[in-house]
Parts: structure tokens; C-alpha cells; sequence
């Protein structure tokens, strides 16, 4: 996979949103030895201000998360006709659900 764009962006119209703070710019991670950060075939992105960083899980969806590779996010983007389908970059979500206090998962809408 080939993260197409430098520089991602997430962000949602509720300024009161519970997870604000993972919102925000993401820039592809170095690890230690200068090289990219990649997780399941993917690089990742880390947040600008947080230790957040933007990693594909098995499934091809994009997770937010404090932890690279880990099952559950703060965020989790997919595609609304194939939740599952490997995207290459996060920009390519169409959808991105969190979840709720009662650990399911809902849809954000915007």
C-alpha cells in the first residue's frame, strides 16, 4: 500500500465531539532508524500534536488509536458499500465510526 497524500486531515463539524482531540493533521511517521513506519503493508501516519497515530487493520480499514496495529481505534474508517475493502490511504474512507459508551460501534456524520 501507498499512502497517496502527505499530509491527512481528520476533522468533524461537533466541537464538543468526546474525541476531539483525535482530530486533526497526521504526517507519515519515521520510526528510529529514518525509515517509514508501515503497518499491514501500509505506511502511517502519526498525529501532529499527540501520540496518535493512523495504521490499516487486517480488514483494510484506516483506525485512529494510540497503539499501531492494535484491534480497536478511538476512529475506524471504511467504505460504506464494503467495510472491509483494503484502502491504500485514508482519504479513501468514505465513512469513519467510533464508538459509543456502550462499545458499539456508530456512524459519525461529520
Amino acid at each position: 500500500g501507498n499512502v497517496c497524500c502527505p499530509k491527512i486531515n481528520l476533522k468533524t463539524s461537533n466541537v464538543k465531539h468526546k474525541l476531539r482531540s483525535v482530530f486533526g493533521d497526521y504526517k507519515l511517521h519515521l520510526g528510529v532508524d529514518g525509515s517509514v513506519t508501515t503497518c499491514n503493508g501500509c505506511p502511517v501516519p502519526k498525529h501532529s500534536n499527540l501520540p496518535l497515530y493512523l495504521y490499516r487493520d487486517r480488514q483494510g480499514r484506516w483506525v485512529a488509536g494510540p497503539e499501531i496495529g492494535a484491534v480497536r481505534g478511538s476512529l475506524r474508517g471504511g467504505q460504506s458499500e464494503d467495510p472491509g475493502l483494503g484502502m491504500d490511504c485514508p482519504c479513501q474512507a468514505t465513512m469513519w465510526q467510533c464508538y459509543d459508551n456502550n462499545g458499539k460501534m456508530i456512524t459519525l456524520s461529520g
